[in-house]
């Protein structure tokens, strides 16, 4: 007998074939990452350029956090503040919320139009500095419509509410634009639709950006 026993020889470790031998070298691995840009990257980008654009229609949060971003952008400088309004639809409320927002900004605020611009959100122009419009613009006037549900003490609160909000907004809207207010309630009423050029002669606009030039011309 022979003692110590002797150490019997080691066993090397079993390994299943998705489990890699450790005492080799790990393969280099070469992975090549691409940023994907976030669902507001094109606000942001516009965001440091200091631009606000608005399109669609006009929900509570949609109107809540533009109100947001054109507060920010007033507290962090004192450079001009351009908001765009492409497409654009809002009701009284959030047109109301938004012009308050304007008029509590104290740079100067560029407002400029592309497409088409509804109802009360061509009153979102009335506190601006400059107010431009692309040669294809449109602007609908038109008075928004509203319903509400429930008893009928409500409905009719509601419903003069909303007449005392919308008369106060076309007020605004005819100031700006050096019209008679009693203009401005039938233009909307009958639904009338201005081009860019006939916009600036009412008085919504200052002026129209001009095409770009073609080369020989």
């Amino acid at each position: 007998m022979i003692w110590p026993p002797p150490t019997p020889p080691p066993v090397p470790p079993f390994h299943t074939p998705w489990q890699p031998d450790p005492r080799q070298p790990p393969a280099p691995t070469h992975v090549t990452s691409v940023s994907a840009p976030g669902p507001d990257w094109l606000a942001e980008r516009l965001f440091d350029k200091r631009i606000v654009s608005l399109t669609g229609r006009l929900d509570a949060e949609a109107t809540n956090r533009a109100a947001a971003s054109l507060a920010l952008l007033d507290a962090s400088d004192d450079d001009e503040v351009q908001l765009w309004l492409h497409g654009v639809d809002a009701d009284v409320d959030a047109a109301a919320t938004l012009l308050d927002t304007l008029d509590l900004m104290g740079v100067p605020l560029h407002v400029h139009c592309r497409g088409d611009v509804h109802g009360m959100a061509i009153a979102l122009l009335a506190p601006a500095d400059r107010r431009t419009a692309a040669a294809h613009a449109t602007f609908h006037l038109r008075e928004p419509q509203t319903s509400c549900a429930g008893p009928a003490s409500d409905i009719a609160t509601a419903a003069e509410h909303h007449e005392q909000q919308l008369r106060r907004l076309q007020q605004r809207i005819a100031d700006s634009c050096g019209q008679p207010v009693n203009t401005v309630i039938g233009d909307m009423r009958d639904h009338r639709i201005l081009t860019a050029d006939e916009a600036r002669d009412y008085g919504l606009i200052d002026a129209v950006t001009g095409a770009r030039s073609v080369e020989g011309e």
